[in-house]
């Protein structure tokens, strides 16, 4: 059986990544690397699918992974998808963070693994945009006229250096959209212009602000192009994923009107020099509490009024044989965006809003890399509160565990805890806490010293991220992760106790095998801090971790 080439898909729980993953997951293995677990991005189980929960700017995490990968047979290319974005246009560290190390830890990785390509994710957003519509093509500079811009042009640099020990391409993609739209402009622009909000009719300018749109099926083509054309392309190359030309605003209005409304809808153009004062009085408006929704619309976006963002992509169609297909194009697509608006509003709704959520770090991330950093301490605390004086009575039963196997059990303890709030997925902690309870049930322990422990751990950590100043904001989150973790643990416990003493004598129970041996129950634990992955049919952890 032939073997499947493996992709390494960075930023995998976003938009782009999701239908990516949709897309090839019948013909290549994928190794996904998201900071969300594969349940919270809603990424249903496939066989050729191992989700890796990792935040690319850890690059202690990101050499784990590598390791991970390495065992499992390596990757021939790596798409480098994640990275941050907001609209507000304002500096954020994630810009560095992210964007720039991130990307550096990435191509570090891929140094290590030895890919065939490495694909980076670009932006033609980041090319000078001009009155007259000159096009952009492959070769055209990027500036750094704002953070992501920046952000991206030394990410591309980078890239450009790290050619010199591996191929690399870069995808600068224009505005990219799906059949539910999922591009956020895009989306605020339908959602005003098909109200009936007083500003519905306007547009800024002459409405001859433009750019180029590319639906995620021609997105996702090029990235086979590429993999198909590996061996013939250089060591460096640029493409565009984009259509030739632009679309403005003025034939998106007249387009989405006529067929929302059934007949067309005259816009009424504000110059330019009044577009300041009538932003500053939408923003008023809800300053005051006169209006509910924030505008999307911020001050930046007024220079680029009546500007273009032409694209020129006719080297990326000869060298990758790709030709956009017509019927993907926004001024046709559009109606397929419009008839799902209008048949399906709550789910177009939730949809695009969730687009519109951009984290910059996921709290339990940040939870989980101060875990890491207090476990040793954080461990040997617990055990000499467990071994005080004043607790000897609610312990004494812990004294006549051999010692190594006590150490090992309690850092096993922790390394759940670490686990389940990386993922954010609780199953883990009962999955394993149900194995534990019954090898101390058959040593005599009672339900009570189990939720003890339970308690002691859930309080020690608690008590020692609360010290940490830069996790003082995240007080609820803490308590959501860890408080409310090791309750559902000791529900548990005493839930399983009384089934075990109504269902199964003691006798068979001494006779029935305990768990694994505790340093490799520990390993897979470690393992699955993680990388975890759960079938729905049988609820079971895969066996790819060992």
């Amino acid at each position: 059986m032939k073997k499947l080439l493996s992709i390494i898909i960075t930023g995998a729980s976003g938009f782009v990544g999701r239908y990516l993953i949709e897309n090839i997951k019948d013909e290549f293995n994928i190794f996904a690397i998201a900071r969300r677990s594969r349940n919270e991005s809603n990424i249903p189980f496939h066989q050729n699918l191992q989700w890796i929960q990792c935040d690319i700017a850890n690059k202690d995490t990101l050499d784990e992974v590598m390791n991970y990968i390495k065992d499992h047979g390596g990757a021939d290319f790596i798409i480098h998808l994640a990275a941050f974005y907001d609209f507000s246009y304002k500096d954020n560290p994630e810009y560095q963070r992210t964007n720039i190390e991130g990307t550096k830890n990435i191509l570090e990785f891929a140094k290590g693994i030895s890919v065939k390509r490495f694909i980076f994710a670009s932006s033609l957003a980041i090319c000078e945009f001009s009155a007259e519509g000159k096009p952009v093509n492959e070769k055209s500079g990027a500036f750094d006229n704002y953070e992501y811009a920046r952000s991206k042009k030394i990410g591309e640099a980078i890239v450009k250096e790290y050619s010199n020990f591996f191929p690399c391409s870069i995808v600068r993609f224009a505005a990219v959209y799906s059949d539910w739209c999922e591009y956020a402009p895009l989306y605020k622009f339908l959602s005003n212009w098909l109200s009936r909000n007083i500003d519905s009719r306007i547009l800024g300018g002459k409405g001859e602000s433009a750019i180029p749109y590319i639906h995620i099926n021609e997105l996702i083509t090029i990235f086979r192009a590429i993999f198909k054309k590996n061996a013939e392309l250089t060591n460096y190359e640029i493409f565009l994923a984009s259509p030739e030309g632009s679309t403005s605003h003025k034939e998106l209005f007249e387009i989405s009107t006529r067929y929302f409304f059934g007949q067309p809808v005259k816009p009424f153009y504000l110059p330019k020099i009044l577009a300041y004062p009538g932003l500053l009085a939408k923003h008023l408006l809800k300053y005051f509490g006169l209006t509910c929704e924030e505008p999307f619309e911020r001050f930046w976006m007024i220079n680029y009024i009546d500007l273009k963002l032409n694209a020129d992509s006719s080297y990326t169609c000869k060298i990758l044989e790709w030709e956009p297909i017509k019927r993907f194009h926004i001024s046709r697509r559009l109606l397929f965006l419009l008839e799902k608006m209008k048949s399906h509003p709550d789910e177009w709704r939730l949809k695009n809003e969730s687009a519109l959520k951009r984290v910059a770090r996921r709290p339990n991330l940040i939870i989980y890399e101060q875990l890491t950093v207090n476990k040793e301490k954080t461990v040997n605390e617990i055990i000499n509160l467990m071994f005080a004086a004043e607790r000897k009575e609610t312990f004494e039963r812990y004294t006549k565990i051999d010692s190594n196997d006590f150490q090992c059990y309690m850092s096993t303890l922790y390394h759940l805890l670490m686990a389940t709030v990386r993922s954010g997925d609780r199953s883990l902690m009962i999955q394993y806490i149900d194995d534990i309870a019954i090898r101390r049930f058959a040593e005599g322990f009672t339900p009570s010293e189990l939720c003890a422990t339970l308690s002691l751990f859930s309080e020690v950590i608690i008590s020692n991220l609360l010290q940490t100043k830069d996790l003082a904001k995240y007080k609820q989150e803490i308590y959501d992760y860890i408080g409310l973790t090791f309750q559902l643990a000791q529900d548990e416990v005493e839930d399983l106790y009384d089934k075990l003493l109504q269902k199964m004598p003691m006798e068979k129970i001494s006779e029935s095998p305990l768990m694994p041996d505790c340093k490799e129950l520990q390993r897979m634990i470690r393992q699955l801090s993680a990388f975890y992955q759960i079938s729905p049919e049988t609820g079971k952890y895969y066996e790819d971790m060992k």
